[in-house]
């Protein structure tokens, strides 16, 4: 009994509680040689095979790029933007005038009886909504109001020009006041 002949001999067991110790046995004997031969197999491969290069990143990768300086945009070049068509593949004015730099910039002060109250439409039937003289009203693009001709509308402002001349009137946010306080100020005013 000695050798192979009794190690088929200890797992050939009829009886039940000693065969069901034998099979966890001898699972547990080939699963430990299964984990010996992987582990054989792993030192083999270190030891026979060199592991992968590196792969060294590319040398303009590792600089830092400086960023772009941004000047100051002087007024030609702010027109030639402006009279650039936003969705067009040239990128190119055709037919717009560009704004001239002789243009004198005003300030709002005279546009001293237009107040800016609000902006609406799109497109053609863009305007704005101004107190002119204390008066609620609607002056379309293209109109005139007292010589000034409102030249066009932003989403916070309007621009007005008069011969060489250019104004613009932005619109500044306007606290919300409770009902009976506007009507108590509507009264004082009337």
């Amino acid at each position: 009994m000695t050798g192979w002949t009794g190690l088929v001999d200890r797992y050939r067991v009829t009886a039940d509680p000693l065969r069901t110790q034998r099979r966890i046995e001898l699972l547990v004997l080939l699963l430990s040689l299964l984990l010996f031969l992987q582990l054989g197999y792993g030192a083999f491969r270190l030891a026979v095979f060199s592991p992968p290069e590196p792969v060294l990143p590319a040398a303009d990768s590792l600089q830092v790029k400086t960023p772009l300086k941004m000047d100051t945009v002087t007024p030609e070049q702010s027109g030639e933007i402006r009279n650039r068509p936003l969705f067009w593949p040239e990128r190119r004015p055709t037919g717009v005038v560009a704004i001239e730099a002789a243009a004198m910039e005003v300030t709002a002060q005279e546009l001293k009886d237009i107040e800016l109250r609000g902006v609406f439409g799109s497109g053609d039937s863009v305007g704005i909504i101004a107190l002119v003289k204390n008066q609620s009203r609607r002056i379309r693009l293209g109109e005139e109001v007292d010589g000034w001709k409102l030249e066009s509308v932003g989403t916070n402002e309007a621009v007005f020009t008069a011969e060489s001349r250019q104004a613009r009137l932005s619109l500044l946010p306007q606290p919300i006041e409770p009902v009976g306080k506007a009507d108590k100020r509507r009264e004082r005013k009337q």
